[in-house]
């Protein structure tokens, strides 16, 4: 009979007696001549602290999930080996474009693959030729979830170009946003008072629209209550009243949108000239806290 034992996360200890079969708790109560004792220990993969996969399988099913898993493993490996020896022969050539995607899917296939790492960024970069892609977020993003031999391997390759590109940006931003920031506040005020106006003006006009069309429902209401022609002239009044107070409304709600739409965009960057200028730089250097974290 075997029983399992469960001491270490990462160990499965059998122990198997001459029963044969799987045991359960009232194992332990068996005379000692009928246990004849063989231990058999199973190491789970590393890393591997508690995997509910792996919970309540057989020992047999435990052996063969194993195996199935070191040979998915085996078959990733190789797969990588083969997507390395292709992005190898592209960057040989000179063929950056060709040598990224096949350094990428090694990645997929090897996430700690520091070759992988190193592979892509030289290629991307053509051999640190250009820094340009650290400027992108994306690739920023990449590079902050890197593992540290990764990060540490591109700011020695380009660290030093990336901090003097930061220190100048910084001198450059540093003007821009006080600038900015006044003239913002400035338009600020204006923006918001225009928007107010016709914000009361629209409400005053939206009103009396409603009322005109009260007042033509209820007069068209008592025209074949009466002989008299005074609730058809009222519901005519009423409805041209209306009319009138449609198109201004209409009016007022058009310059409503246009002082809506200034207060939103004076409050971005790309409003104006400096602030575009100012916008490209706190994106680039958004991207380079993101590359150069640990220093920062």
């Amino acid at each position: 009979m075997e029983e399992r034992i469960i001491d270490d996360p990462r160990k499965i200890k059998i122990t198997r007696t001459a029963a044969g079969g799987v045991g359960d708790a009232t194992d332990e109560l068996a005379p000692d001549a009928e246990r004849e004792e063989e231990e058999i220990v199973l190491d789970l993969p590393e890393g591997d602290d508690y995997d509910e996969d792996l919970v309540g399988l057989s020992p047999t099913q435990l052996q063969e999930e194993l195996k199935r898993r070191e040979k998915a493993a085996e078959e990733a490996r190789a797969e990588r080996d083969k997507l390395l020896a292709e992005a190898e022969r592209a960057l040989a050539a000179g063929d950056y474009a060709a040598a990224e995607p096949f350094f990428s899917q090694a990645m997929f296939y090897d996430p700690d693959c520091f070759r992988a790492y190193e592979g892509v960024w030289i290629a991307r970069t053509r051999n640190f030729k250009d820094t340009e892609p650290f400027y992108d977020l994306s690739n920023a993003e990449e590079v902050s979830n890197a593992p540290a031999e990764v990060k540490a391997f591109l700011r020695e390759k380009a660290g030093a170009e990336l901090r003097e590109a930061r220190r100048a940006m910084e001198e450059e931003a540093a003007p821009l946003r006080e600038t900015f920031s006044r003239a913002q506040e400035e338009r600020r005020g204006a923006f918001r008072s225009n928007r107010k106006y016709y914000l009361v003006r629209f409400s005053v006009f939206a009103a009396l629209f409603a009322l005109c069309l009260l007042g033509a429902g209820i007069s068209a209401y008592f025209i074949v209550r009466t002989t008299t022609i005074i609730p058809v002239a009222l519901t005519i009044a009423f409805g041209a009243l209306a009319l009138v107070m449609a198109v201004v409304m209409f009016v007022f709600l058009r310059k409503l949108v246009i002082a809506v739409r200034l207060c939103r965009d004076n409050e971005m960057l790309s409003s104006t000239e400096e602030g575009q200028r100012l916008s490209e730089l706190e994106n680039r250097l958004l991207c380079l806290k993101l590359v150069l974290d640990d220093e920062t």
